[in-house]
């Protein structure tokens, strides 16, 4: 029943990034010589280069030892699954090599996993192999604990599952045992003990998370669309985005070979907390902004700016946790949802592939001393930035404003009026078209427009929402919507075209493999909402404790938005929409009236650009055309989600 509760489509957090490794054989390396070290044929000048043949790899299968673990409680240390790809070439003449790690809960649940009729793993598409070991690397594709073949249980995110994948590491540099299939001890003697972990959605997740407990070793991680924070990712602020989503998760994932696992299994729902939503103890562990100061690696991040998946906040915080500490880091922004950064072959590669030169092989490149940031901008072009955020910026407090005589609240940085503004919602969570036509008079949103602006404004960073309300409930939620008010062709969001998934054999590395075809549309748009933030009223002392509201008491509410980096052109409108929604998803709500002291409420947000139009109050509002939207409105069904997000990892 368990399974059928939960499994009854394809789901949620995508994406095992491409694809994992074969499996296998192995070759013995000969002795070593006390001349001096081999000359690398893959380094010319500062760059790798493909000098061996990737059929001639050597493919193994490596059980490490997860010491002192055994949270399945079935009397036998865990173990965690590795499957290894490196250069056969290299291992023959003593050259060791560094590795390349992506670690996944997925690897289960991919149909290009299949065995050939000796049991050996046979898998195809996967380009971080094609690629990397004719270059001098190894590729490690490792399943995380609990999933697939590794033992133990899973932990969405926990401890469990962070020192479970870390021993892989710890393996690679002689600290734990490893195994080969027929049980004899198997070392690493022929890596350099450096190692890089690279991976979309949970799979860069867990690079995060290592990467928190300052493993030696781990030189360098690639998290894309990556989760900092578990409890951000099922929550938003004190209201849960689904019912009991951590039960969800962990029984997707998990291979649940013993009953302990399926007990563990309750217990993570249980002790998440979802009928309050309320952040405790029990996040510390997956929180892993809370040990950035432990993270040795380098990183290099990389997100889609309408990413409605893991969103953008996971990178926006974790961003600036490792800056606070001064870790070696670039940033890769792009304009499409929750894709593996592949999905922009040569601007990513072009990046990649040095990064990790530099961090893995030693290699004196000027990686480090190029832009720290490449935006993708809303056209499809490129530009790049010295620091992340955008130089210049500046944290700008926009006041608002309710004028009797005007169709929509002011949003600027005069001073606001005293009218209080009330809108109200109903049982069903509001649409994103809730924001056209902002002019027009409607009772379910409150909608606040700045003046056209002369000339380009820029957001670039985190921006916050503080709000003065009384609620005619005992529980209510509140959105905020960030929009792009203006007549515009945009470059639209790079999606996955169903069933178009090309494969190719011809040409390069990059050019081996499936992959989902991906498609670039433009069109004329009147309305974009660009930023999404949802919060529970009830959470405004503090996260850590939900209250119930008192009719007509005054509440402040504060919360961060969502991270951006958006340009709003001349001639434009910066609007913030404001919508009640259900503040929690396993209790009935039947609808609340929020009402909004304007006077002591505000919009902050990290502005750079030309922003005189945004000085004083606008005068009122003739019609303000937008009446169409310029992007689908977000997937919200876990379900259909995972059938996106996993699609997009193909």
């Amino acid at each position: 029943m368990r399974r059928s509760r939960f499994r009854t489509g394809t789901i949620l957090l995508a994406a095992a990034a491409l694809v994992p490794a074969a499996a296998l054989t192995a070759t013995a390396r000969p002795a070593e010589s006390a001349a001096k070290p081999p000359a690398k044929p893959f380094v010319e000048g500062t760059k790798t280069v493909a000098a061996y043949d990737y059929d001639n790899a050597i493919r193994e299968r490596i059980a490490v030892d997860v010491p002192k673990t055994d949270n399945d409680a079935n009397g036998v240390t865990d173990q965690i699954t590795v499957d290894i790809i490196r250069p056969g070439e290299a291992a023959a003449a003593g050259i060791d090599v560094p590795v390349i790690i992506q670690a996944s809960p997925y690897y289960a649940g991919d149909p290009r996993n299949y065995f050939d009729d000796k049991g050996i793993r046979q898998i195809y598409g996967s380009w971080l192999d094609n690629y990397f070991v004719p270059r001098g690397y190894a590729v490690a594709f490792v399943d995380m604990p609990g999933t697939h073949r590794s033992t133990g249980c899973t932990d969405v995110g926990g401890d469990y599952e962070v020192l479970g994948t870390k021993a892989v590491i710890d393996w690679l540099n002689n600290r734990v045992p490893g195994y080969n299939p027929d049980g004899s001890k198997a070392k690493a003697d022929w890596s350099t003990g450096k190692a890089g972990m690279i991976g979309t959605s949970w799979n860069g997740t867990i690079a995060n998370s290592v990467a928190s407990t300052g493993v030696r070793g781990l030189e360098t991680i690639v998290p894309i669309a990556a989760i900092s924070s578990w409890y951000d990712y099922t929550r938003s602020f004190g209201v849960p985005f689904y019912d009991a989503y951590m039960e969800f998760l962990y029984d997707y994932v998990s291979n649940d070979k013993e009953p302990r696992c399926v007990e563990h299994n309750a217990e993570v729902e249980a002790d998440s907390d979802t009928p309050t939503g309320s952040y405790s103890k029990f996040w510390d562990p997956r929180n892993y902004n809370l040990d950035a100061s432990k993270v040795r690696a380098s990183v290099f991040a990389i997100h889609g700016l309408d990413d409605e998946n893991v969103k953008t906040r996971h990178f926006g915080e974790w961003w600036e946790e490792i800056a606070k500490r001064n870790v070696p880091r670039k940033i890769f922004l792009h304009q499409g949802v929750h894709l593996d950064g592949f999905s922009f072959r040569d601007a990513y590669v072009d990046q990649l592939h040095p990064w990790f030169d530099y961090w893995l092989q030693g290699l004196k490149n000027n990686v480090m001393k190029q832009p720290q940031a490449t935006i993708m901008r809303e056209d499809g072009s490129y530009t790049t930035e010295a620091r992340w955020p955008a130089a210049g910026v500046k944290q700008t407090k926009l006041k608002l404003s309710k004028s009797a005589n005007a169709k929509a609240g002011g949003l600027s940085i005069a001073a606001a009026s005293s009218d209080p503004v009330s809108f109200t919602g109903t049982s069903a969570p509001s649409q994103d078209s809730v924001v056209l036509d902002p002019t027009a008079t409607r009772p379910d949103r409150a909608v606040f427009l700045s003046d056209e602006l002369e000339r380009a404004v820029r957001i670039s960073g985190t921006g916050k929402v503080s709000v003065r309300l009384k609620s005619n409930k005992v529980a209510s939620g509140i959105k905020a919507r960030i929009v792009d008010y203006g007549t515009e062709t945009r470059f639209s969001n790079v999606t996955n075209v169903p069933n178009t998934s090309v494969c190719w054999g011809d040409g390069n590395e990059l050019d081996k493999g499936c992959y989902a075809q991906t498609q670039v549309n433009t069109r004329v748009s009147d309305a974009a909402v660009v930023i999404r933030t949802l919060a529970d009223v009830g959470h405004y002392k503090t996260l850590n404790r939900k209250e119930y509201l008192q009719s007509n008491k005054w509440y402040d509410l504060s919360f961060e938005l969502n991270a951006d980096d958006i340009v709003f052109k001349a001639g434009h409108r910066l609007g913030l929409v404001l919508t009640v929604e259900s503040d929690n998803p396993s209790t009935p709500f039947t609808g609340a009236t929020l009402t909004l002291d304007p006077t002591h409420s505000s919009l902050t947000l990290p502005l750079t650009g030309y922003t005189a139009a945004l000085d004083t109050a606008g005068s009122p509002q003739a019609r303000v055309a937008a009446d169409s939207l310029a992007q689908p409105e977000p997937e919200t069904n876990p379900r259909k989600l995972m059938e996106q997000m996993v699609e997009t990892s193909r």
